[in-house]
């Protein structure tokens, strides 16, 4: 058996043979509770249309060949190759069934979207102009083809905890799929004492840039996890996932919904809340202050 040939074996069914099943499925994503290590709360995501697997606790992911590897210890890709060609009861991903529908998909009917590593320049470029460094961009998003009456639409993606997406371009917010919170783990497999709790992704994507920039009124005293909300709306869902942090640290929007929201947050957990908007007091959000930030110190520059 060779790379193409294990490309075509599901990994759905692969996991099943090996004991696992969804906790849940939305659409074309399977959600499990991570095959590669402990957890309560079901964060690994199979994508059924496109055959890969993405581990949101790990920040890792990768293709049949990558899981199979990892799960059964092998030492090599040659060696996970000879264990797959050896499994009998996989299935080729045509005969994976649609946990959805019992009928068969047409094998002529067009995906409505597709997922790409984000390299499109326009998309690129636009975060740029938000002030995103590009290769935090690359690194936590995807772009995303969406195909309307007939057009394709091409929008920077951020995966959440249900298998939707946060979209956006320079035209256009909004989301596909069910609306969820994003979790993302500072070290694979470990949980840490923090939790930074951000509005929206690119306010997370603004916080990593700081960092990386060095600013020093974003320099966290230790390594934190980041859950984003995706939406206020989503404040229900965090209390499962925050109870298990000593600090929660809030970078919410400095309006009425982000202090209410913040407000909500420490009524539960008390103590353990910091608002931490005081680091950008004046400006509306972290990626309103990353960006006028910047003009203000390039304006400064320019008079001296």
């Amino acid at each position: 058996m060779n790379i193409s040939q294990a490309h075509e074996i599901s990994i759905i069914s692969f996991l099943e043979k090996e004991g696992f099943r969804p906790c849940r499925v939305y659409g074309d994503n399977y959600w499990y509770r991570s095959p590669l290590r402990e957890e309560k709360i079901a964060s690994f995501k199979v994508n059924r249309d496109i055959n890969r697997w993405y581990d949101y606790g790990m920040s890792e992911g990768g293709d049949i060949v990558e899981l199979a590897k990892r799960l059964r210890g092998l030492p090599t890709v040659s060696a996970t190759l000879e264990y797959l060609e050896g499994e009998s009861g996989c299935v080729v991903r045509s005969a994976t069934p649609h946990a959805t529908s019992s009928k068969a998909q047409p094998s002529h009917e067009q995906p409505t979207f597709t997922l790409h590593p984000l390299k499109n320049k326009s998309l690129l470029s636009y975060l740029c102009s938000r002030q995103i460094d590009e290769s935090i961009g690359c690194t936590y998003c995807q772009e995303i083809h969406q195909k309307q009456k007939g057009k394709w639409y091409f929008s920077v993606a951020f995966g959440n905890h249900s298998g939707g997406y946060e979209l956006r371009n320079p035209y256009f917010k909004g989301c596909m799929g069910s609306k969820d919170l994003t979790i993302i783990a500072y070290s694979p497999g470990e949980i840490q004492e923090g939790c930074l709790v951000f509005e929206g992704f690119m306010d997370f994507l603004s916080f990593l840039t700081l960092v990386k920039r060095q600013d020093y009124l974003f320099r966290m005293e230790s390594p934190c996890d980041y859950l984003i909300l995706n939406s206020v709306c989503n404040q229900k869902k965090v209390y499962q996932y925050l109870e298990r942090y000593r600090h929660i640290h809030c970078f919410l929007d400095n309006d009425a919904a982000g202090k209410e929201a913040t407000e909500s947050l420490h009524k539960l957990f008390e103590y353990r809340v910091t608002d931490e908007s005081f680091r950008y007091a004046d400006y509306k959000d972290i990626n309103d202050y990353l960006m006028n930030k910047k003009t203000e110190q390039q304006d400064v520059a320019q008079k001296q």
